[in-house]
């Protein structure tokens, strides 16, 4: 019998996960796709930094270089304003040129070699320093407009790269903004949709749980529940599978108990009206019979009574003949269907088969049919309870009974066989009727599943047999080929060990 809410393979491996571990996933999921967001936008922001700084250098070098270029225009206009008198004022001048060369000193990390090249430019202040004239103070001014000019080009080249950077900073910053959003609005959009799938799965899976639920409370069983999921609801539906298994079977068990009751309540009736048949009728029966036998022992003696004429043809002997078995069949069917004990005890198997044989053989579906019966004489006691054992012997052969109905090409036999085993004993009931379609054999035990026609069966002959036969602590089997018969094979332990082992489970 299935176990009522027991877990399957994969719950008590650990291979499931619960609604609650589902959840946890996600959120781990969500947790680490907004670390991975972070970390681009950070990785993102560092970059947009770098550039950042990079203009900020470029504007930097660009401030430095317009003050190269400033110093360079006033040493020029100190050469100009001097030019009349270059011995005096160069003073000036020297500050302006050393300026100048402090500038160009800091931007030596700033520009690559040979941007900006000062050397001329110092050859020609070293020559002025030593001879100042007007010819030194010429080349000096062409040095500083050379250098001024150069100076012109790179801060028009910081210019242009300046406003690439910026236009790039741009750029960049609203495609990182742009990527962080719609990274963010797909994150929400796929946790929405399986968070909304979750829940639409999960209301119909419960739904049909309430649904099934509601069939089972009204009688329903039908097929399981398809399990679809690995978490509690999954289990649940096998929980429910395995009540809608347990009710059915605990319904059919109930039928089956109902059956045996049945079957007794039944022949303590029959065995009332026997009992009151044989009462009624067995005076009369006896009355009937006495004269018949004194009507015997009077001829044999040669006392007639009669005219010989008349009496000719009378034949006190049948009488008494037919008498006696009408006195032998109201005593059998007492004896069969008197009360017997409920309880377990040794029996005589064979008798039990003589006793259910002897009955059966006044039903109309038996005229016809050879029963033979092949009994060992030194069977040993079963232990069991008589009631269920004639119960099962008399479906077994109502069974062979309606397998015989309708064979004309061959002789209907059922023949029963029994025979000792080792601690058991062997019953075989078999007949050569139609035998059973091996597509529907497997199922043949299974409760409230018949072969017969609608209103000829309830299914729950062989089922009720089974029950009985385990119940006993033995063991029943059927071999059976279509259009050649069946056999039905039963063992029976003979000891009472076995059977309060099998009425302990």
């Amino acid at each position: 019998m299935n176990t009522l809410f027991k877990s399957p393979f994969w719950f008590q491996s650990g291979l499931s996960l619960s609604i609650r571990a589902k959840g946890l996933i996600v959120f781990s999921v969500l947790i680490i796709y907004s670390i991975l967001i972070a970390i681009f936008a950070f990785h993102q922001k560092n970059l947009l930094l770098n550039d950042f700084e990079e203009i900020q250098t470029t504007l930097e070098t660009e401030t430095m270089l317009k003050q190269a270029e400033i110093s360079a225009f006033h040493a020029v206009m100190a050469i100009f304003a001097n030019a009349e008198n270059p011995s005096t004022n160069l003073q000036t001048l020297q500050i302006h040129y050393q300026s100048l060369i402090d500038t160009q000193a800091d931007l030596a990390d700033r520009l690559t070699e040979g941007e900006l090249n000062l050397q001329p430019l110092n050859n020609a202040w070293e020559e002025m320093t030593q001879h100042v004239s007007k010819a030194s103070l010429d080349k000096l001014s062409v040095e500083l407009i050379k250098t001024k000019d150069d100076i012109a080009r790179l801060m028009e080249t910081m210019q242009e790269r300046r406003k690439t950077l910026s236009d790039h900073y741009r750029t960049q910053s609203d495609s990182v903004a742009v990527t962080v959003f719609l990274l963010g609005f797909l994150g929400l959009g796929l946790l929405g949709a399986i968070i909304g799938l979750f829940f639409r799965r999960l209301t119909d899976d419960i739904r049909l749980l309430q649904a099934r639920a509601l069939a089972i409370v009204e009688g329903f069983r039908g097929d399981p529940i398809q399990i679809s999921r690995h978490d509690e609801v999954g289990q649940l539906m096998i929980a429910v599978n395995d009540m809608a298994s347990a009710l059915d079977q605990r319904e059919n068990e109930l039928m089956l108990e109902r059956q045996k009751y049945f079957h007794q309540e039944k022949m303590a009736a029959i065995g009332t009206l026997a009992a009151g048949v044989a009462h009624e009728i067995g005076n009369p029966i006896a009355a009937i019979s006495g004269i018949a036998q004194e009507m015997v022992d009077r001829r044999a003696q040669g006392q007639v009574a009669c005219n010989q004429t008349n009496c000719h043809n009378c034949q006190p002997e049948l009488i008494y003949e037919q008498t006696k078995r009408l006195a032998a069949i109201t005593r059998e069917i007492a004896e069969f269907a008197s009360p017997q004990a409920a309880v377990a005890e040794y029996l005589d198997l064979n008798q039990q088969l003589r006793n259910t044989s002897n009955l059966i053989r006044y039903d109309k579906r038996l005229r016809g049919v050879h029963l033979e019966l092949h009994l060992d004489t030194q069977l040993p006691a079963v232990y069991g309870v008589a009631d269920q054992l004639t119960q099962l012997i008399m479906n077994l052969l109502i069974n062979a009974m309606d397998a015989l109905e309708g064979i004309k090409d061959r002789p209907a036999t059922i023949s029963i066989t029994t025979q000792p085993l080792a601690n058991k004993v062997s019953l075989k009931i078999a007949d050569n009727g139609h035998g059973i379609d091996p597509q529907v054999l497997h199922r043949i035990f299974d409760a409230f599943f018949t072969t017969k026609p609608a209103g000829k069966g309830t299914g729950l002959g062989l089922s009720l047999c089974y029950s009985i036969t385990k119940m006993h602590g033995g063991s029943i089997e059927i071999d059976s080929t279509v259009n050649v018969g069946t056999c039905v094979h039963i063992v029976l332990p003979t000891d009472d060990i076995s059977y309060n082992q099998a009425n302990q489970l």
